[in-house]
């Protein structure tokens, strides 16, 4: 079975950002890129108004067969095997996933948090969260820079200096780790395995404690990576919370991949930073 990575847009430049980046997962993993819309369906009770013209619905199914075409040819100079495909659905979200939950090929979906084009078309921000509590996949997310828009031409894929990994010992980590590894060898890119540090209110000792064990755990997870692919691995202790911490290294590399676990604790740990940054985010399905 073809496996497939689906790319929701719609229609505006912020959510064409995340291109590259499911460009990337596409040709490492060697999968169909999917560019995915979602359009009201034509019995939609809102599109009764007198100002809509009659053929509204065969309009948007045009520009949108003519706008996914347009991007698909940009991404093929890149040797990328690129599907357009458009739903029907008046909760973006929901289409999203069904969509997926009806291919069994569907092995990531991948979108912007946020996008609105000029003529007010469906926005993908706004449903980035439901598509998070019922990917049935691996999801890949970015908030984009504000009003920059991917250069005119061919589509390149993204690269990375860092892979980013949080671990806390929990269920699934051994997974995160794989496909940081995969990504990583592919994009010759160093990984970072990151901690948060003990509660500050803990005893002294305690915290000491804690602390140390922490970080053996990382130093034993970095030896293996290392010992197993020869890659470069660091470890460090998230000083200071999230959002500062991927600032700092924001400071120091250009791009970063954060792989975290699609579950509610990461998922609360990445959102408080995810809107602060640009670093894409890669949530993987346990």
């Amino acid at each position: 079975m073809q496996s497939q990575v689906i790319v929701a847009l719609d229609g505006s430049t912020e959510a064409e950002a995340i291109l590259p980046h499911a460009l990337f997962i596409a040709l490492q993993t060697q999968s169909v890129l999917t560019l995915l819309r979602v359009i009201m369906p034509p019995d939609e009770p809102g599109y009764g108004a007198q100002y809509i013209p009659d053929d509204w619905y065969a309009g948007e199914v045009s520009w949108t067969k003519n706008y996914l075409a347009g991007l698909a040819t940009r991404l093929q100079g890149q040797g990328a095997r690129v599907h357009i495909q458009h739903v029907e659905g008046t909760f973006a979200g929901a289409a999203i996933n069904s969509y997926a939950e009806q291919h069994a090929g569907v092995q990531l979906i991948a979108l912007a948090t946020h996008g609105r084009s000029a003529g007010g078309r469906l926005l993908l921000g706004s449903v980035a969260g439901d598509v998070l509590a019922s990917a049935p996949t691996s999801l890949l997310l970015l908030h984009p820079p504000k009003d920059r828009q991917l250069p005119p031409g061919p589509i390149t894929q993204a690269s990375y200096q860092t892979i980013v990994v949080p671990l806390d010992g929990m269920v699934g980590s051994e997974r995160v780790l794989q496909q940081a590894t995969r990504l990583a060898l592919a994009s010759h890119a160093s990984v970072l395995l990151v901690a948060d540090p003990p509660p500050p209110l803990l005893e002294q000792q305690v915290r000491a404690q804690e602390e140390m064990k922490e970080a053996d755990f990382l130093a034993d997870q970095a030896e293996q990576v290392r010992s197993s692919t020869g890659l470069t691995v660091q470890t460090a202790f998230t000083e200071g919370g999230p959002e500062a911490f991927i600032k700092r290294l924001q400071g120091q590399y250009r791009q970063h991949l954060l792989i975290v676990t699609l579950r509610q604790q990461a998922e609360h740990k990445v959102m408080s930073f995810l809107h602060q940054s640009n670093v894409p985010v890669l949530f993987v399905a346990l």
